[in-house]
């Protein structure tokens, strides 16, 4: 029987190993194709997504409320103070009467009011003490000293509605009680109202005058309301 040729181990490996060797070989280049794939296709991926990457979207900010300007305050008006009423102006000779009172007799003096009534259209203030002199020789000549004025009196002001009066006290001394005075008849007084220099002439011949003005018959009070 004829048997069939033997072959040699190592041909026989050597076969294989040639077939072998070839296939790791275009397996390696199939895995280096795969992976430069793998790498060109990351690089790629990444280059699309940077530059298909959303832009950003802008950020709102609410807008800032414009501040509403504060009011000017109204100014509070100051209040116009109220004048002080007005005094009424001071009773004067061409406004005003001057009469002779109810004399009052004392030892050696006589007491006689002098009225001053308001004979104007228009209130007026009367205050202090009038001036007062005896007057005589029939033409207006002032006879002796003038009245002192009398401090025990108290000074006031009065207001003189039209029609209203005040009066003032006038002390006069018996003339024939002094030895040095040259007694001398009086036509009456000449009255001066109380600051004014107008003087009103009050007649009466109840009154003996000294001619010597060194001879003090004539004592005056301050104006008041009267009795």
């Amino acid at each position: 029987m004829t048997q069939p040729p033997v072959q040699e181990d190592g041909a026989d490996r050597g076969g294989n190993g040639g077939s072998v060797g070839k296939g790791w070989r275009t397996g390696f280049i199939v895995l280096a194709i795969v992976l430069g794939l793998a790498v060109v296709g990351a690089i790629v991926w990444g280059v699309i997504a940077a530059t298909s990457s959303p832009a950003p979207t802008p950020t709102t900010s609410a807008p800032t409320p414009t501040a509403s300007p504060t009011p000017t305050p109204t100014p509070t008006p100051t209040p116009t103070p109220t004048p002080p009423p007005v005094a009424a102006p001071a009773c004067t000779a061409d406004g005003l009467s001057v009469t002779l009172g109810e004399a009052q007799g004392a030892a050696g003096t006589t007491g006689q009011p002098l009225i001053f009534t308001n004979t104007g259209a228009e209130t007026c203030t009367i205050q202090g003490f009038p001036q007062v002199a005896f007057v005589g020789d029939d033409n207006g000549t002032q006879l002796g000293a003038a009245a002192e004025p009398d401090g025990s009196t108290t000074v006031a002001t009065l207001e003189l509605a039209p029609g209203d009066s005040a009066q003032s006290m006038l002390l006069i001394a018996t003339a024939s009680n002094f030895p040095n005075c040259t007694v001398q008849p009086a036509n009456g007084f000449r009255v001066f109202p109380p600051n004014d220099s107008g003087a009103v002439f009050v007649p009466t011949t109840a009154y003996q005058a000294c001619s010597n003005t060194d001879v003090a018959l004539l004592r005056v009070g301050a104006v008041g309301a009267p009795d």
